[in-house]
This record gives C-alpha cells, structure tokens and sequence, in this order.
C-alpha cells in the first residue's frame, strides 16, 4: 500500500488510488511529508495507533475500568499492531475505538465524544471498508442503540456518518473510471472466480468449453496464479463466456473444511493469548450482549471460509480485540470476579508481550540479514511470481534502506494492470514480460518450481519455443532466474 501511494517497489510512480483503501485515504497519506525517511503512508499508519491507544485509555478509563485492567489490555491489544503494523487491523481497531467512544457518549452526553466516535468510524470505513463492515457487524450487539437512538444529536451524527460513507465510496468508484483504468476493471470481476472462488478446478473438468474457447488447463492453471501479462488469455469476454456456460459455481467440494479451518485459526499462536483471555473474560463478566457479539464473531470466521477465505489472521485479530473490551462496555462488576478479570489481562499481557517481542527480535535480525543480501539486487524491473519476495523484511514501517527503494518489482498479482504499477508502465513501453521473454537477454523472474513449469508450457503452447534458464543469480535465499522462451524457427 505504501509502495502504490509513494511509488516505489511495485509502483512506477505514486498514486491516491491504493486499490485497498478510499482514494480520500490516499490523498491524506500522500499530503503527508516525508520525515526523516519515514513515508506519509506509514506516519499515518503509526499515528492511527497513537490516536486508538489514546482514544482506548480515555474512554475505558472514563467508564470505570481500572488503571491496571485498562493499561493491560492496552498492552495486550497494542502490542502486535505497533510492532507488526497492517491497515487491516488497523481499520478495525479504529472501529473499535468508536465502538468505545459511543458507550462513553451514552454514558456523558457529550458531543465532542459523540464527533470523536463518528470520526473514527469514519476513518476505520476509509482505511479499510471490508474489515469496517466486519467488526461493525459483530460489534452490532454491544452498542447502546436505545440511548442512541434517543438523541437528536445522535440520529444526526449517525446520518452525517452514514452520508459521509456513502460519499467516499462514490467518489472513490469514480476514481478509477478513466481510460487507464479499464483493463483494469474489465478483468478484475472476471479473474475472481478463478482465483478466489475454484472456478479453475471445475473448468478444468469441461474440456469441451475449455477447447470451444481457445484455452488449454495450463491457461487456467495460469488465470488462478495470477498471469495476466498476456491478454489473450486475460481476457475477460472469454473466461466470463466460459463462467457463463459452465452455470452457476456450486459450494467448493472443501467448503466446509475451510470453514472449520477458519473456526481453528482462533487458536493461531498469534490469537491464542487473547482469545482466552476473552474468553474467560466473558465467563466472568457475562452478559447476553457479550454471548451475541461472540456468537457473531464465530459465524463470520466461519463464513468466511465457506466463500473461500479462511484463516487470514490480519482480518481475525481487531474482531478479538473487540470481544477482549466488550465485557467492559456492558457494566461493572465488584468483588473476585473484578480482582479475577484484572489478573486475565495482566497475564495475558505479560504472556502475549513477550511472544511478540522475541518475534519482533527474529524478524529485526532476518530483515538485516536480508538487506545484506540485497546490496546488489538489480534496479532493472524484475519480474515477481507469488510470495517469493519478502517485502515485509525488505521495507519496513520505519526507514526502509536507501538502496531497496530503487528495486523495481514486475508484479504479477492483483495490480498488475493497474496503471500506476511496474507492468504496467513496462508493457506500455514494449517492455513487457511477454515481449522480454522472448528476446535473446531473456527476462529475470523470481518464481517458485511450479510457476516455472506453468511458464514452461505457457512458452510451448504460445509462443511455440523451448524455455531456458540462461542464468541465475543467488541474493542470500532470494534467487532471480533470467529465463527465455527461445522461439524455434
């Protein structure tokens, strides 16, 4: 996301249009000055944290948790994001911070409070809109609607919101409606299927629609692996024709296993601390709002991985942090259950804490290890196949190495036809990864051994030539293989 708002790795130059987050989130971080080296994209990321973490500590603080209880769960909730930042979870924790602001309101009748909430919600829509939508849904039964619904100001708030929503979202529809975008956007509905929803798996048992239309199972297997260099098989009329005859996509053979998956990773390490600590949270504070909110919690985890999606660990953990806070939204208690609740998040603070810290360790000592080994990476466009490049190693939140800025990263994923990207610029030029591959230099690719072998018979059955590995070049464990399709005469 920073390297799309900034222009570097991925991106030719920077642009507003981050493709994850409102375009009014991508201007904010590009008004941002550079300070120090430190980006505007990660300036903003860090000060989101700052602004929950503040925003948290008041409002509980403010609804009667204590001192220790509140700096515990702080810790416990903070931790992680600061040391590891994602905007996914940074949406949700400020959804969270709302979610608290509002209980506060209903508490105070305060309207800064009330605008302070409405903000956040805001920003959390901006950030991020899917996870905003997510944590909103099962923070739905912890809000305090009949307090709220009974005040002018917060109907009028809550319309402002929602208006302001609803705004943004347009805006940002129409941000990438020019010429540039439409390859783009012609594609981007088209290739879901095959690389979210297994539509590749059931085309590739109708050869009969497959042959009718040109494509071979290679093609297919390529479309699900994100190859959309060559628009004579990223091509949108002809895998939504082939969608079309092959009908509706019944439940994935594996539906509910990937439910069940999704349930488990709950139990991640990286969750599991918080996650009993929740949990026993709500048996010592239970409350049906609580129980709801879990509920909730459990059936989207689930339905997730149903559509395909299971086990994404930044889209689980602001939905734990709510759970973790919830118990203390809905009143107090006294006596051994309170002295009980403290000791979880004190513990559970403690515990989690020095996990991440010992894994921050690892990671600072990986990331170094892996700039050295980097000192002599190319600067010419090098073409990225899948997880091969570790970026969040090579470009930290905080001052990312001078010389990493100038790599150029050909990526082959979700933004290749984007027009602010590498690939996009190069195939504009006559430089695409097509058109390099079959010349004598041939072209640099980091892939792993089954990409290449796609990319092998890709050459056989399109360019009708043999692929060859003219050299390859080892950066510590990174490799770059320089391959070419040598075209037979």
């Amino acid at each position: 996301m920073s390297m799309m708002a900034h222009g570097y790795g991925v991106a030719a130059f920077g642009s507003a249009n981050i493709l994850f987050s409102n375009v009014f989130w991508g201007y904010l971080v590009r008004a941002i000055p550079e300070i120090n080296g430190v980006l505007g994209y990660s300036i903003a990321t860090l000060t989101v944290l700052v602004i929950v973490g503040s925003v948290m500590t008041y409002g509980l603080l403010r609804l009667g948790v204590g001192y220790v209880a509140c700096l515990s769960a702080l810790v416990l909730i903070l931790v992680r994001p600061v040391l590891f930042p994602q905007f996914t979870i940074n949406s949700g924790l400020l959804l969270i911070g709302a979610v608290i602001c509002w209980h506060l309101y209903a508490r105070q009748n305060d309207w800064r409070t009330l605008a302070i909430s409405c903000l956040l919600a805001f920003c959390s829509y901006l950030v991020r809109s899917q996870e905003f939508l997510l944590v909103l849904i099962v923070a739905l039964p912890l809000l305090p609607w009949r307090t709220l619904l009974m005040r002018r100001a917060a109907k009028i708030a809550f319309f402002v919101l929602i208006f302001a929503i609803a705004v943004s979202a347009v805006i940002d529809r129409q941000a990438y409606q020019g010429d540039e975008w439409k390859s783009f956007n012609a594609l981007n509905p088209a290739r879901a299927p095959f690389t979210d929803l297994g539509a590749s798996g059931l085309l590739k048992q109708r050869p009969d629609i497959l042959e009718r239309h040109g494509y071979s199972i290679n093609d297919i297997d390529l479309i699900a692996s994100w190859f959309f260099v060559d628009s004579h098989i990223a091509n949108p009329q002809a895998l939504q024709a082939m969608l079309t005859e092959l009908g509706h996509l019944p439940s994935q053979g594996n539906a509910l296993t990937n439910a069940w998956i999704g349930v488990q990773t709950l139990w991640h390490p990286v969750l599991l601390t918080p996650v009993l600590a929740a949990l026993l949270l709500a048996l010592f504070r239970p409350s049906w709002q609580v129980a709801a909110s879990w509920g909730l919690c459990i059936t989207a985890v689930f339905v997730l991985g149903l559509l395909g999606r299971p086990g994404i660990l930044r889209v689980y953990v602001p939905l734990v942090c709510l759970l973790l806070v919830s118990p203390f939204l809905s009143g107090q208690v006294a006596g051994w259950r309170n002295r009980l609740s403290v000791g979880v998040l004190l513990v559970a603070a403690v515990v989690n804490a020095a996990h991440v810290f010992s894994e921050s360790k690892t990671s600072q000592i990986a990331a170094e290890q892996v700039w050295k080994e980097l000192a002599t990476f190319p600067n010419f466009p090098v073409v990225i196949w899948a997880a091969t490049f570790p970026y969040e190693a090579v470009y930290p939140v905080l001052r990312a190495s001078s010389s990493v800025m100038s790599f150029k990263h050909y990526g082959l994923g979700t933004s290749t036809l984007a027009p602010f990207t590498v690939a996009y610029v190069e195939q504009k030029a006559g430089r695409g990864m097509i058109d390099q591959l079959v010349k004598e230099t041939g072209v640099p690719i980091m892939a792993n051994t089954a990409y290449f072998k796609m990319l092998e018979i890709y050459c056989i059955e399109h360019l009708h030539g043999q692929l060859n590995e003219l050299s390859t070049k080892q950066y510590g464990a990174i490799e770059v293989s320089q391959r070419r399709c040598e075209v037979k005469q």
